[in-house]
């Protein structure tokens, strides 16, 4: 993700403004978030953050951010939670884990009608608000989730998970986690004969579930919370751009469009910390991934969600 951020100073740069790209790895690690944050916090240049990745890497450097009224922009941390902690200075480009809960059980309720769903989640803070969220809307659409289990990252054995969604009756699992738990637990459970059908949030075109679960991924329905770079024409450019360097990564439109947002607050005069808050917190651009508007809480309005489908082995957009 950095090279397209890399990309996106140098293509959005605003004239006679030289920017300049502060690189720091938080490993996907709270501990080596805060890290970064202090690094970025201590650096007097630095007005805004692209990042971060991950849900528990904001959530735990998300206060160092507000403390020093530096403004972040999260590309892909979808915790719905993380835009309620009173940050003024949390923005975050692709929709959250509430947004995509809703979409997959309104999709499932539409196609399936009556059905029996259960959650699995994987006890990180990615991973166990986003089942909660699938089945807090279940119920609103009066369909009551038959079990709701936890399993651990790393975890290879799924016996006795797959066991009890058999028990419970399940026909159709969502999978709160990561594409690497997700796909071992579809494995086990197409080996086991269980045909429910399996559904996560690790969509998208560049989604590896197909690779990672083999025939056992065919069917498989994947909402994806950021934007399909195929779906517009300049999409499809920003992706011909990045193949230089490996092709655009999932959430890498949020990325370049994140820097987008940056270099209009700069264009419009911001120059510290708190005058480019406050020209994001009012901005109203068009970026790759169309226009860009954010709620109080840092929410963005309107931001996309994708249905796609595991079919020969690939993934396949529904809508």
């Amino acid at each position: 993700m950095g090279e397209v951020v890399r990309l996106a100073v140098s293509e959005l740069a605003p004239p006679r403004l030289d920017l300049e790209l502060v690189a720091c790895d938080d490993r996907a690690d709270d501990a080596s978030a805060v890290l970064a944050a202090k690094t970025l916090v201590a650096d007097s240049g630095v007005v805004a953050v692209v990042g971060h990745k991950n849900s528990g890497a904001c959530a735990a450097a998300g206060p160092l951010y507000h403390r020093a009224g530096l403004t972040q922009l999260t590309q892909s941390a979808t915790d719905s939670s993380l835009s309620r902690r009173g940050w003024p200075t949390f923005f975050r480009l692709c929709a959250d884990n509430e947004r995509q809960a809703a979409v997959a059980a309104e999709f499932a309720v539409g196609e399936l009608g009556s059905f029996r769903p259960a959650v699995v989640h994987d006890g990180t803070a990615y991973g166990k608000p986003l089942g909660a969220a699938f089945a807090d809307r279940a119920r609103e659409l009066d369909v009551e989730p038959v079990a709701h289990l936890a399993v651990r990252v790393g975890q290879e054995d799924f016996a006795g998970v797959v066991e009890l969604l058999r028990n419970a009756g399940a026909d159709l699992v969502y999978v709160g986690a990561t594409e690497v738990e997700g796909s071992k637990l579809t494995v086990a459970l197409r080996r086991a004969g269980h045909l429910a059908r399996v559904m996560t949030a690790e969509g998208g075109p560049a989604n590896p579930f197909p690779h990672l679960a083999g025939a056992a991924a065919e069917g498989s329905v994947h909402t994806y919370a950021g934007f399909d770079a195929a779906s517009s024409g300049e999409g499809r450019s920003l992706a011909g751009r990045c193949a230089a360097f490996g092709g655009l990564p999932s959430y890498g439109v949020e990325c370049h469009d994140a820097v987008r947002v940056i270099a209009a607050a700069l264009e419009s005069g911001a120059r510290t910390r708190d005058e480019v808050r406050s020209a994001v917190v009012g901005i109203d651009v068009v970026g790759v991934s169309g226009r860009i508007r954010f709620l109080p809480g840092g929410e963005r309005e309107g931001a996309p969600v994708s249905l796609w489908r595991v079919e020969s082995g690939r993934m396949v957009r529904l809508s």
